[in-house]
């Protein structure tokens, strides 16, 4: 009994090491609630990007690749508004990697909202949405989701992973974002000129 205590001790104690904190850049807020083995994943930040340039930058699928941990992002246009994309990833867990593999389906509807769902991969299941909301200095860019994991690794491990590596991951998700502010506007104002004309 000392020996499992002292060992979920160790544990937590090796991940709060590991943890860094984060900036409060763009007012990043994530929320994570688990019902039974599903999470309710909720995340927002604003951005400087405008609507239209929010919306290319969530759909430059294969740009996820400069997210850390995302190893490859392939993406096939099924339809107008559907593309299916293939992700590789590696994540860290305790002291191994871990590569996880997935494929998920993707609807648009321009410059307002995008959803997913997965069809396969190492989850039992993964959906859910993105919505660009305008605001006076860019976009507040909202995401609602539902995961349910497949693994044998204890629940509160996965409970502590899925707050705090999902606060990383936003946060690295908003830094791109504005990383990619100048040419995505730039795509953004021609367009409205081939428009306008």
């Amino acid at each position: 009994m000392k020996r499992s205590s002292i060992f979920v001790v160790a544990l937590l104690l090796a991940l709060a090491a590991n943890a860094t904190p984060l900036p409060v850049d763009n007012a990043l807020r994530v929320a994570v609630q688990r019902e039974g083995d599903t999470y309710l994943l909720s995340a927002s930040f604003d951005t400087s990007l405008s609507q239209c340039a929010a919306y290319r930058y969530l759909t430059d699928y294969e740009s996820a690749t400069k997210l850390p941990g995302i190893l490859e992002s392939k993406a096939f246009r099924e339809t107008d508004n559907t593309v299916k994309v293939e992700r590789t990833a590696e994540e860290r867990v305790l002291f191994m990697r871990v590569h996880l593999r997935s494929v998920l389906e993707f609807t648009e509807y321009p410059d307002s909202k995008l959803t997913f769902t997965q069809l396969s991969g190492d989850s039992r299941s993964f959906s859910g949405h993105w919505l660009i909301e305008p605001n006076p200095s860019g976009s507040t860019l909202q995401f609602e989701g539902r995961w349910e994991p497949d693994t044998l690794l204890p629940l509160f491990v996965i409970d502590y992973f899925a707050k705090h590596d999902l606060e990383r991951r936003f946060a690295d998700i908003a830094r791109l974002a504005e990383e990619q502010y100048d040419p995505l506007s730039a795509a953004c104002l021609q367009a409205t000129q081939l428009v306008i004309r």
